[in-house]
């Protein structure tokens, strides 16, 4: 449900694997957790860089980090894709439509943790999951008890969450309410996202499509910055306004071993893999740790002074929620399959004297 969550949260095709070795599934869980927990914080170490050319930095670590990945999965999945479903004109508006919704979604979770707390970023990016019941409401779409419940329960700790006036920015500028709400404006078009994506899994291999997807948002990222932002020193190494700033001395071993290495192979890709070993509720409820990870590496790296109470309860509630509103979209799935599977038994015996009788009546 979270905003690293869907960077795998899409990755349906996989859930069909059972869990084969526990020790394994556990040990890349913590890794990909440790990953995806440090995705904000790191990238925020890039003092001084504008969110816009942060963001064109991870896009570029992450094509090259995560193209192993890709690779390896369309390698496996080769025999099964249908190439005409593939290369399609609704198949490449699609990957436009999920790029152009997740770029700007980044966009928006990365400028809120400049005014407000990293948990709080992360807290309120996972309002994707929750737009999407509020969605199939409006829809008149099957919504499961849990859900509903799950979504009352988080909308009261986010208000008590949203309240602890003891939370501050080490950097200056603090503005809790306005962070909390740009993070909350990146909601729904992740929710969007997911179901557009959705779609895209049916055709290719997930980390096919997160590479595909990585590389537009960063050739997006690179048409808008060269059209609308100064480009004195864009194409050079500076380390706060160069293309590859990143790859500066200034930042290059920190940018190869730990935003490269745990915000994209491990954070991404490690979350692709245990997906071998877990079923996607699992994984989904893995998530759900994330913020108070962060937080607490914010805290560490000195980006937020430490939260009061009330953020720690408000985390812990709205949690609880989003677990809650997992476990009855579970149910509900499970609902739909035994829904299915009594029909399709049902009609059997119907279909079967229908062909017998047309066997009797046929010249």
């Amino acid at each position: 449900m979270s905003v690293r969550s869907f960077e795998i949260s899409v990755i349906q095709e996989e859930s069909e694997k059972k869990p084969n070795n526990l020790v394994i599934g556990i040990i890349i869980a913590v890794f990909a957790l440790g990953g995806a927990s440090s995705i904000l914080p790191l990238i925020d170490e890039y003092k001084g860089v504008s969110v816009l050319l942060r963001t064109i930095w991870r896009w570029q670590l992450l094509v090259a980090y995560c193209l192993p990945c890709s690779l390896y999965y369309f390698y496996m999945k080769r025999d099964g894709m249908d190439v005409k479903k593939i290369f399609t004109i609704g198949t490449c508006v699609e990957f436009l439509v999920s790029a152009t919704l997740w770029t700007t979604a980044s966009l928006l979770f990365i400028w809120s943790s400049e005014y407000t707390l990293v948990s709080h970023s992360g807290l309120f990016a996972n309002f994707g999951g929750v737009f999407i019941v509020f969605l199939n409401l409006v829809r008149s779409l099957p919504v499961h008890r849990l859900e509903i419940i799950g979504i009352i329960v988080v909308i009261i700790f986010a208000i008590i969450f949203v309240n602890d006036n003891s939370s501050t920015k080490t950097n200056g500028h603090t503005n809790i309410l306005l962070g909390d709400i740009i993070s909350l404006c990146s909601a729904p078009l992740y929710g969007i996202y997911y179901i557009v994506s959705a779609r895209l899994l049916q055709k290719l291999p997930s980390m096919v499509i997160l590479q595909v997807s990585f590389t537009i948002q960063l050739i997006m990222n690179l048409i808008f910055y060269i059209c609308f932002m100064d480009t004195e020193i864009f194409y050079s190494f500076d380390p706060h306004f160069g293309v590859f700033g990143w790859a500066s001395d200034t930042y290059l071993v920190y940018s190869l071993v730990f935003v490269g290495t745990f915000t994209g192979l491990v954070g991404v890709g490690g979350y692709v893999f245990i997906l071998n070993f877990f079923p996607p509720h699992i994984v989904g409820s893995i998530y759900l740790l994330e913020p108070m990870l962060t937080q607490i590496l914010g805290c560490i790296l000195g980006q937020d002074n430490m939260p009061g109470f009330i953020t720690y309860l408000g985390c812990f509630g709205i949690t609880v929620g989003l677990g809650i509103s997992i476990k009855g979209d579970l149910e509900k799935s499970k609902e739909q399959i035994i829904n299915n599977t009594q029909r399709s038994q049902s009609s059997k015996p119907h279909s079967e004297k229908s062909l017998h009788s047309s066997l009797i009546l046929a010249p």
